[in-house]
């Protein structure tokens, strides 16, 4: 099989090279295009011709500087249509599970609950896995303290006001002033945990998926029973669990500014500190982990248990 470089083409290279210095800029003349792209101007002006002719630049004529053509919109919903939020995601959480040997949920927030669209789960006997198209509270789980953290504000205070803040556990957060600050600790690392908030027993680590927009648009994570993902190993599943998230942020069109190569780096020590001493106290009987979360559904009313029908909604199909 031959590699990428085999098919690299200079002048396309160029052109996309353009496309990208004028997303960059938002609107750019020509000498500021040459600086960014290091690009003659002469050349430049061709491929930027061909690109206006074809729909995909546009010059104003009054302040000659380039913006992005009405054409590239069509391509990105098309691509956006053909690349669904849970069809995206699918790999990095194969990756991510396949790593851990855990599992993978994928969550959006949905009528003031979680509401879980894509599941991978763990291959291990004993194992957490909540079913596609399950709702469970926000406040109580890796996935919802992620969305509620970037979440509107007031959607969180309707949340509350409409579901409490209920207890599941005694680890719960039942109090809103320490909701506040957990979600403020979690904007500032970046991630969140359930720290047997959900069901004793029971450890998830959450970071956040973000769009185009650079809006949260859904939130990952990685569950599994406490004896495995111990405190200390969460400091190294975190990164991992992170870097995953922004592989589908990138795949859904958002555009991280900085810090790719050091969260590579966080999860290349991830996978060697979990290598070098995880701990792997497994259960038997291929039981199914933390069923005190199927007892969130006892309280719900018949609109928020239509999960699945939800789920699907949730995603466009």
């Amino acid at each position: 099989m031959r590699n990428a470089a085999s098919y690299r083409i200079g002048s396309l290279e160029r052109a996309l090279g353009v496309l990208e210095a004028i997303a960059d800029a938002g609107q750019a003349s020509l000498t500021n295009l040459a600086q960014r792209t290091g690009a003659p101007k002469s050349s430049l002006l061709r491929h930027l011709r061909v690109l206006e002719a074809a729909g995909y630049a546009t010059m104003n004529p009054e302040t000659k500087r380039y913006a992005l053509g009405a054409r590239l919109i069509h391509l990105g919903y098309a691509a956006r249509r053909q690349l669904g939020l849970v069809d995206v995601a699918a790999p990095p959480m194969r990756e991510l599970r396949d790593r851990f040997d855990e599992t993978v949920h994928l969550g959006v927030f949905s009528h003031g609950d979680v509401l879980h669209v894509a599941v991978m789960p763990s291959r291990q006997p004993l194992k957490m896995a909540t079913p596609v198209g399950e709702r469970t509270f926000a406040h109580v789980s890796a996935l919802g303290k992620v969305l509620l953290a970037w979440g509107d504000e007031k959607a969180i205070e309707e949340t509350i006001a409409d579901r409490g803040l209920p207890r599941l556990t005694d680890r719960t957060i039942v109090d809103r002033s320490e909701l506040t600050r957990e979600l403020e600790s979690i904007r500032l690392r970046g991630w969140a945990i359930d720290d047997e908030e959900s069901a004793i027993g029971l450890r998830c680590v959450g970071a956040p998926v973000r769009d185009a927009s650079r809006q949260v648009a859904a939130a990952l994570s990685v569950s599994a029973p406490a004896t495995r993902l111990t405190k200390s190993a969460v400091k190294a599943v975190a990164p991992a669990v992170v870097r995953a998230a922004d592989l589908i942020s990138e795949q859904l069109g958002h555009q991280a500014h900085s810090g790719r190569e050091q969260r590579r780096g966080l999860v290349d020590a991830a996978e060697q500190e979990l290598a070098a001493g995880r701990e792997q106290q497994l259960g038997t009987g291929g039981t199914e982990f933390g069923t005190p979360r199927s007892k969130q559904r006892e309280n719900r009313t018949p609109q928020v248990r239509d999960g699945r029908r939800a789920a699907a909604q949730a995603l466009g199909r």
